[in-house]
């Protein structure tokens, strides 16, 4: 856990307000801010190849045990950069 909130720190704007739109829906806070939100982490297996993945309705973040902070970094920078929900147009 230490890795993946050292790793959110270091995000610019823009990579923030992707992870948090990754991770919950929405690239803006909620009404009663962030500190109001419940914001899930689980283990997703061990260390692998796969990128993390999220349950945007219940802002469940599952998480592989990666090896190191800079493979953590990197995996969910490749997810929150590639992932393209059900938005509308």
């Amino acid at each position: 856990i230490k890795y993946f909130w050292n790793a959110v720190h270091s995000f610019n704007e823009e990579q923030k307000k992707q992870f948090l739109m990754f991770v919950t829906g929405s690239d803006r806070a909620p009404i009663k801010g962030l500190g109001d939100m419940i914001f899930i982490i689980s283990r997703h297996g061990p260390d692998s190849e796969i990128l993390p993945s999220a349950h945007t309705c219940f802002n469940h973040l599952l998480l592989p045990d990666y090896d190191s902070e800079e493979k953590m970094k990197e995996k969910i920078l490749l997810a929150i950069q590639n992932a393209h929900g059900f938005g509308l147009a």
